[in-house]
């Protein structure tokens, strides 16, 4: 299969095909927006970036929960999965051209953070895989763990112009980051462009000075 990017109204009918709505994706990433909007220069550094990903996550779980899914946080991967149990969802920052039809299929698109032997095994099911229904068709087999599930990336970046995000299949990664991708699918209608959705950087530390606070002594330790 070759590798595929779905837009506009193909982007529409695809996610229709996963069962799934431009609205789906768009509750799930404006939950995660709205958490992350909370956090303040005196939150940890980087805890916007953690908020986004953890609610982004339990907001598109929550509205997909009304259709039937389920969900799991299997190894620290906060899967979303289908009622039929052939594939799964889950929210990732991404970093590259998220969002540009015009991007690549390996290399230009990536994960934001370092990714660990759990996310490079399942990125390599995927790739064994080929393609979402090889498995949706394959009925009569012993049901699947939830690990080795084809599982899709809702990717999000912030920058200065909003959030870009993409859905996409993974099938590669090289290094730390996940880089290659099967199929990607990207809507045309983005509601999180502009000023109004303008979050800080997400997963981006302050360079802050150390402090230094001075310990004096007294008498013998």
């Amino acid at each position: 299969m070759e590798p595929v990017c779905h837009v506009g109204v193909s982007a529409v009918q695809r996610l229709k095909e996963l069962d799934l709505t431009p609205t789906a994706l768009h509750k799930g990433l404006a939950g995660g927006s709205a958490e992350a909007r909370l956090c303040t220069e005196m939150d940890a550094p980087g805890m916007a970036g953690y908020a986004f990903w953890s609610r982004s996550n339990r907001a598109l779980r929550e509205h997909l929960a009304r259709e039937g899914w389920t969900f799991s946080n299997s190894q620290s991967i906060l899967r979303c999965i289908h009622p039929s149990e052939a594939f799964a969802i889950t929210a990732v920052s991404g970093s590259g051209s998220v969002g540009d039809e015009n991007a690549d299929f390996s290399g230009s698109v990536r994960t934001k953070n370092p990714k660990g032997p759990a996310m490079a095994k399942l990125v390599q099911r995927n790739h064994e895989q080929l393609s979402l229904f090889s498995l949706v068709q394959n009925h009569g087999q012993e049901e699947p763990e939830v690990n080795d599930l084809p599982t899709w990336f809702l990717l999000y970046k912030s920058s200065k112009d909003g959030l870009t995000f993409e859905l996409s299949l993974p099938v590669e990664m090289h290094g730390k980051n996940v880089d290659t991708w099967r199929e990607r699918i990207i809507l045309s209608d983005n509601p999180f462009l502009g000023a109004e959705f303008d979050i800080k950087r997400l997963d981006e530390v302050p360079n802050a000075a150390p402090v230094e606070v001075p310990v004096k002594f007294k008498g013998a330790l």
